[in-house]
């Protein structure tokens, strides 16, 4: 695999960090979700490599890039993701985003159609219902008094699918400690901006090629979320990724790097 060393660029006013694995092909973006990083998209990116230029960044308040004060609102990881590509001079891309950043790279797709050439939301969700609002406003709220550590093992437990949870204690082990390296504060922050995702009156104004990736035992957008958007991007293809749950990339990246593939070739 061919793979830059971390760079930083300066975009809509904040330093972030990125990656870069291989040299030709079409330009694909991978973002995380809330509290991980480009980190997790490294066995994904070291079978595509060969055939796509990825492109890896830390959110805003994530990782290696800047954590400034809250508060954080989707439209401002959209204009983030926009402004990194323009700083980056990325013209025409396929936006892969996890979890939250399903939502965000959907709205892209929708304000941006001339840079976002085919979209796939990993675990994304047009909207998050009351009970979901509930658990993520406690789960800030947590996070803000006890660090870190008040919520990760809550964390863990929906973002894993179960067959990861009893198979796979180091991947397990190594997720739990990414997540205590999150700053409380920025992760917060990001978390209320997740509860305020609507995205829905954006959705019809996706044309381009879209791929609703989940994992099978997804516990946080299961498969009535996906039929949800499908429903309001009736082009789109469903597939789902066998034994994970919410963080596909991470504990099966071989089906999703196939999956993806697969997508790029038919989309192309």
């Amino acid at each position: 695999m061919i793979y830059s060393t971390p760079m930083h660029i300066s975009a809509n006013g904040i330093r972030f960090r990125y990656e870069i694995a291989g040299e030709t092909g079409p330009v694909v973006l991978l973002v995380h979700g809330l509290g991980g990083s480009s980190a997790q998209w490294g066995g994904v990116a070291q079978l595509l490599s060969p055939v796509c230029r990825l492109v890896m960044v830390d959110l805003r308040g994530h990782g290696q890039s800047d954590k400034p004060p809250g508060p954080y609102a989707l439209k401002m990881f959209v204009d983030d993701l926009g402004a990194l590509c323009d700083a980056l001079k990325i013209d025409r891309c396929v936006a892969v985003g996890a979890s939250m950043c399903g939502a965000v790279v959907l709205q892209l797709a929708a304000e941006r159609p001339a840079l976002v050439q085919a979209v796939v939301p990993v675990g994304g969700f047009a909207v998050m219902g009351p009970v979901g609002k509930e658990r993520m406003t406690q789960r800030a709220a947590a996070v803000e008094k006890d660090g870190m550590a008040g919520a990760v093992d809550a964390i863990l437990a929906g973002a894993l699918g179960a067959t990861t949870h009893a198979t796979n204690p180091s991947l397990v082990a190594l997720q739990r400690a990414l997540l205590l390296e999150n700053d409380p504060k920025a992760y917060a922050a990001a978390t209320r901006a997740v509860v305020e995702i609507d995205v829905a009156a954006h959705l019809p104004r996706v044309k381009c090629p879209t791929l609703l990736l989940f994992g099978a035992e997804e516990k946080v957008a299961p498969l009535p979320a996906q039929q949800q958007l499908k429903r309001a991007i009736p082009h789109a293809q469903v597939r789902a990724i066998p034994h994970a749950g919410h963080l596909p990339f991470v504990e099966r990246p071989g089906d999703v790097a196939a999956a993806l593939m697969e997508f790029l070739v038919l989309s192309s």
